[in-house]
């Protein structure tokens, strides 16, 4: 086989096979990486997802998260954690970048890079 370039890996076709629709900015899971939902994607449908970038994530108030800390997320949460996280959670998803996030804050930036992450 040869190799080739297909197309930058920001943006990703992904396949709606979860049992509910999944609106535009909602966090999609996809095995050990997460990713953004670019636009809505009904049940069954294909839609775009971005999986490399800085996004503005829900963060769990309590713990301060300085630039340059690997984050989890939580699905339970369904915020970043810092921490391995529980079964179903994505470690390592992605590193908090360009503001601290400070322990009361409810957001982070995080740098998203679809190469991070481990299924917990």
């Amino acid at each position: 086989m040869t190799t080739r370039y297909i197309k930058p890996g920001d943006a990703l076709n992904y396949t709606n096979a979860t049992a509910a629709a999944i609106a535009v900015n909602d966090i999609v899971v996809v095995g050990s990486y997460i990713a953004v939902a670019a636009t809505n994607i009904p049940i069954g449908a294909i839609g775009s997802i971005l999986g490399d970038g800085v996004f503005t994530l829900p963060k769990k108030a309590g713990t301060a998260m300085p630039a340059g800390t690997k984050v989890t997320w939580s699905v339970s949460d369904k915020a970043v954690i810092v921490g391995a996280g529980v079964t179903g959670d994505v470690f390592g998803c992605g590193v908090v970048v360009e503001n601290d996030a400070a322990s009361a804050d409810t957001t982070a930036r995080v740098l998203l890079d679809t190469g991070m992450g481990t299924k917990v």
